[in-house]
């Protein structure tokens, strides 16, 4: 099942990852992680600087899971736009119509149960800074999650505009 945070309370604002990470943060570590479509903010600026492993310009970041979660709990993030995709196997190479988006994506909507990456265990959907949408293969995984974000909703299919 796709999950959508759209109009909730439980966050500061709806793209913090170092929140919406909380519930699964041991089972991230244990994953390789991919990072596209990628725009950002760090509120934290002024105090830490840059994250040297982000980069606006690259299409495709790589993460283990320790170092993912070591960035997402240490610095004040917002993402814009984002598609994290989490994988059992590293993800080595990504031919360019295999690179998950969701900017202009309209098959996140049309459907929403379709992994971007089909490889991907959980994927986590920054749209636009408005919302959150997350996917998970482990239900157990995604029940852990509902606990804490009592406000997520199923994210129903809707015909592309």
């Amino acid at each position: 099942m796709t999950l959508i945070l759209d109009d909730t309370k439980q966050l500061e604002f709806h793209t913090d990852m170092g929140e919406i990470i909380k519930p699964i943060k041991e089972e991230l570590k244990s994953l390789n992680w991919i990072l596209t479509n990628q725009e950002y903010t760090l509120l934290d600026y002024k105090e830490k600087g840059v994250v040297e492993k982000l980069d606006h310009e690259s299409e495709i970041i790589h993460f283990d899971g320790q170092e993912l979660l070591e960035i997402l709990e240490s610095r004040q993030i917002q993402f814009i736009w984002g598609v994290f995709c989490a994988t059992k196997k590293r993800i080595l190479k990504l031919d360019q119509d295999q690179i998950p988006y969701a900017d202009m994506n309209s098959e996140i909507w049309t459907s929403p149960d379709k992994f971007l990456l089909p490889d991907s265990e959980i994927e986590i959907i920054c749209f636009d800074s408005s919302y959150t949408i997350i996917k998970f293969k482990d239900k157990e995984l995604e029940e852990r999650w509902r606990i804490k974000f009592t406000d997520a909703k199923k994210l129903k299919k809707k015909n592309a505009s």
